[in-house]
C-alpha cells in the first residue's frame, strides 16, 4: 500500500447529520478521522451556500475543546459562505485517544495533517484556510510555512514563540514557580519514556499557583466560555519543549496571506512576537490589534467582532481563488 493510500484510509471515516443530538450544534454535522490509528472527532458546519468560498479547518489552544469558545466562530463563517471543519485533537474532548490529556506538539500537528486531508476529501476543489487561536496559531503557521496547498491562515491572539511565552511566564511566575513546572516536565518526560502515566499539571490556575497559565485573568477567563468537558489538566512534558517550539523563525516561508489579531491586553501570548512575524510576513500580513484580552475573545460583542474581521479578510484575499 502506498503512503498516499494510507493517509487517504486513516483521512476518511466520514460524516452523518446529527442536528437532533444534544452534543452537536444545531445544523452541523458530526464528523470523525482517524490519525495515527486513533479517532478524533468533530463538527462540520456546512456552508449556508454552495459552493463554498473556501474550507475553514479549525482546532483550539492550549487543552480546549471546540465547544468551548469556537461553536459561534464556525457558524458565522458557515453563514458567510465558508465550509468549516473544527476538530479536537486525540486525547482530548470528544476524540480518542487514552490516557487522556496528553499533550504533545508532535502529536498535534500530526492531528492538523491528518485533519488537512480530511477536508481536502469533503471540498477537493475548494481553497483551504488554516485557523487557529492561542497555542494552535503555532501550528497553523508551522504548517502553512511547509505546505504550498494553504490559501490563507487565521491567527488570533497566536503563540508564535515559545521562548517569548516562556520568558513571560519567568517575569510574571518567578524563577521557582518555573523551575517547579520543569522538574514536572522532566519527571514526565523520562515517564513517557519508558511508557508510565503521564504526571499532569493543571492547565490553568491562580497567580502563584503551579499551573501553565497564572496570568490573573487567566482562572476566570478560561471558565468563562470552557465546555462540561473541559479538564483543567494536562501531561506535564509539553513544557520541556515548548521554549523551543519557534514557528516565528520560519515565517519567511509562508507564501500565503495571514491575519493576525491581537489582543492588546493579552497576558498569555505576548504580542511582541506576533508583530515580529508580521514584519518577516510583510505584504502577506493583515495585522489587527483589538482593546481585548487572551479571553475574551470567545463570546459576546468581541467574537462577534473578530469573526466579521476574518469574514471581510477572506472574502478579500480568496475573491479571485
Amino acid at each position: 500500500m502506498s503512503s498516499g493510500e494510507t493517509r487517504g484510509r486513516e483521512a476518511a471515516i466520514g460524516e452523518r447529520d446529527t442536528s437532533g443530538h444534544d452534543a452537536v450544534p444545531e445544523g452541523a454535522l458530526d464528523v470523525a478521522f482517524i490519525s495515527a490509528g486513533t479517532i478524533c472527532r468533530g463538527w462540520h458546519f456546512p456552508p449556508a451556500r454552495e459552493p463554498a468560498h473556501a474550507t475553514v479547518l479549525m482546532a483550539h489552544g492550549l487543552g480546549g475543546t471546540i465547544d468551548g469558545g469556537l461553536v459561534d466562530y464556525g457558524r458565522q463563517l458557515s453563514r458567510a459562505g465558508y465550509r468549516v471543519v473544527a476538530f479536537d485533537y486525540r486525547y482530548f474532548g470528544r476524540s480518542d485517544g487514552t490516557p487522556r490529556q496528553l499533550l504533545t506538539v508532535r502529536n498535534q500537528l500530526s492531528d492538523w495533517t491528518t485533519a488537512i486531508t480530511f477536508a481536502q476529501r469533503l471540498a477537493p476543489t475548494a481553497p483551504l484556510v488554516l485557523w487557529g487561536t492561542s497555542f494552535s496559531s503555532a501550528h497553523v503557521m508551522n504548517l502553512a510555512s511547509r505546505r504550498d496547498d494553504i490559501a490563507a491562515v487565521i491567527a488570533m491572539n497566536p503563540m508564535l514563540d515559545g521562548m517569548t511565552s516562556v520568558l513571560a511566564k519567568l517575569r510574571e511566575s518567578g524563577w521557582k514557580s518555573v523551575l517547579k513546572l520543569t522538574a514536572f516536565a522532566l519527571q514526565d518526560t523520562l515517564r513517557g519514556l519508558i511508557g508510565s502515566e503521564p504526571k499532569h499539571v493543571p492547565i490553568v490556575g491562580e497567580p502563584g499557583s503551579l499551573a501553565a497559565m497564572t496570568a490573573p485573568d487567566a482562572e476566570d477567563g478560561i471558565r468563562r466560555f470552557a465546555a462540561d468537558n473541559f479538564i483543567n489538566s494536562m501531561s506535564a512534558r509539553m513544557l520541556m519543549t515548548l521554549g523551543m517550539y519557534r514557528p516565528i523563525q520560519r515565517a519567511g516561508r509562508i507564501r500565503c496571506p495571514v491575519l493576525l489579531q491581537l489582543c492588546l491586553r493579552d497576558t498569555v501570548t505576548p504580542t511582541a512576537a506576533a508583530y515580529r512575524t508580521a514584519a518577516r510576513l510583510a505584504d502577506l500580513a493583515t495585522l489587527k490589534t483589538y482593546d481585548a484580552g487572551h479571553f475574551d475573545i470567545y463570546q459576546g460583542a468581541m467574537q462577534d467582532t473578530f469573526s466579521r474581521d476574518q469574514i471581510a479578510f477572506l472574502d478579500h484575499m480568496l475573491k479571485d481563488a
